[in-house]
């Protein structure tokens, strides 16, 4: 199945953006010294950063030991992943306005710490028919970043 991803119709971008805007929950994954661990938090995407909540301290900790990060939604048939880098939080703190209104909730940075944002580097989407996908691939595309957005 994933080798004959390039034999299908491309995945418009517009449907990617919108998947990573109405998102409940951006399952981030990031580099571990021991076993990495996939964890659901909540997000926001702005058109060109990944803006997410990251409470847990040993998150925090491997992002500062390496700034890479996978983040990927819930879908295993209508699916977008991540690739990037954390960037500097300064860049976000307007995204908490926008993230109390998404989840009617009132982000404390005091309490949780700045959001983080995730810049991408690489974007891959799929989508896919049948019970659990098992009728293949219906469309898809990979996406690259530039520092100033989107490069192809």
């Amino acid at each position: 199945m994933y080798g004959t991803l390039s034999e299908v119709p491309a995945l418009e971008w517009a449907h990617v953006e919108r998947r990573l805007a109405e998102a409940p929950l951006y399952w981030v994954v990031a580099p571990s010294t021991g076993w990495a661990h996939p964890r659901p938090v909540w997000g926001i995407w702005d058109g060109q950063l990944l803006c997410v909540s990251l409470g847990s301290p040993s998150l925090r900790r491997d992002f500062a030991r390496d700034d890479r990060a996978t983040v990927h939604l819930e879908s295993g048939t209508d699916v977008v992943i991540l690739e990037g880098r954390v960037v500097d939080a300064d860049a976000v703190v307007p995204a908490v306005a926008r993230y109390d209104d998404k989840y009617s909730y009132a982000y404390d940075v005091a309490a949780y710490g700045a959001l983080l944002a995730v810049q991408p580097v690489k974007i891959v989407a799929w989508t896919a028919a049948g019970p659990a996908g098992r009728e293949g691939f219906t469309a898809g595309g990979t996406w690259t970043f530039e520092r100033d957005g989107i490069g192809g």
